[in-house]
């Protein structure tokens, strides 16, 4: 006999507006290794990049447990332009600063690894899709400090080696985290839904006999950027026993917010993804984007929406 049962679940989009288009998104990853994309910005909080932003690899690498998040990041060694300087390290005493304590920055000048840059700078002969050589940087920050990394408020200084000969100060910002070795699947629709807006933080446990699926109740971003696109990455959590079959959780691959009577769009990589074996705790992973043109278009408010997720499970 076969068995099918659809139940839904919501992830509500809240979005607070401020100056521009903001959101209340708290960060909520699981253990693991991710990449991100890093920035280096101004120390005058105005959120543009610093002058020495070009000389970074745009491409980060966090690891999270239970208790740190271990940042690794890179820098072009030696600057082309200046290839005779700095021979000791491009930076040098590097430190961050998370609520008041302060955490220095390993370097490591040995193994130079070759890294694309994104951007280019005549100042310090670099140029965008050119490889080079980096010194690499890592510094473990307290796991909470990976909300303050994707609202660009954690502070950073370093001794620029090469070209200015001083210490220059930053706000690092990290955002974009997406899990390594994830994958995403193409999105499926569902035929049977019912929507469910779900507020206030505490998660929706949608759940059958011998399974549960956990949708997070609510997501929230901090101010969006019209300069880069905005990601949000979050967790749907399925656990199972005595499963026989198989679930499906699906979403839809985009949707709209509303303030007002005016529209801003994201799209969701959820897609469709299965768990078909007994499981004490699996993560399917999915990510809320808002692109950088969408935020410039859009009129300040506080911005809401709703996806639905389709939980179907068919028995062998």
């Amino acid at each position: 006999m076969r068995l099918k049962k659809l139940m839904t679940g919501a992830l509500s989009v809240a979005m607070l507006g401020t100056m521009m288009c903001t959101t209340a998104f708290a960060a909520d990853y699981t253990d693991g290794d991710y990449t991100g994309e890093i920035h280096f910005l101004n120390a005058n909080g105005t959120g543009a990049a610093s002058m020495c932003d070009p000389i970074f690899v745009h491409e980060a690498e966090v690891t999270l447990d239970a208790d740190s998040a271990e940042l690794t990041f890179y820098v072009a060694y030696p600057i082309p332009a200046f290839p005779s300087m700095g021979t000791d390290g491009t930076i040098l005493d590097v430190k961050f600063t998370v609520n008041d304590t302060e955490y220095t920055a390993e370097s490591d000048i040995t193994t130079k690894p070759e890294k694309v840059f994104d951007t280019t700078s005549s100042l310090f002969g670099i140029t965008e899709g050119e490889s080079y050589p980096t010194q690499v940087l890592t510094v473990d920050l307290p796991r909470d400090a990976v909300d303050d990394l994707e609202a660009g408020t954690v502070a950073a200084s370093a001794y620029v080696n090469s070209v200015m000969n001083s210490t220059q100060n930053f706000f690092v910002q990290v955002t974009d985290l997406q899990p390594v070795g994830g994958e995403e699947t193409p999105s499926e629709p569902s035929a049977d839904t019912k929507d469910m807006q779900i507020t206030a933080n505490v998660e929706e446990s949608v759940s059958a006999p011998d399974y549960s699926v956990t949708v997070p109740s609510a997501v929230s971003m901090g101010t969006l950027s019209a300069e880069r696109n905005n990601a949000m990455v979050y967790a749907v959590d399925v656990k199972a026993s005595n499963l026989n079959g198989e679930i499906a959780v699906t979403a839809p691959e985009s949707g709209s917010l509303t303030s007002d009577g005016n529209t801003l769009s994201f799209s969701n990589s959820f897609g469709t993804q299965n768990v078909n074996a007994d499981t004490a705790g699996t993560k399917l992973s999915g990510t809320i984007r808002i692109g950088k043109d969408a935020v410039a278009a859009a009129k300040a408010g506080n911005y809401t929406g709703t996806t639905t997720f389709s939980i179907t499970y068919k028995g062998n």
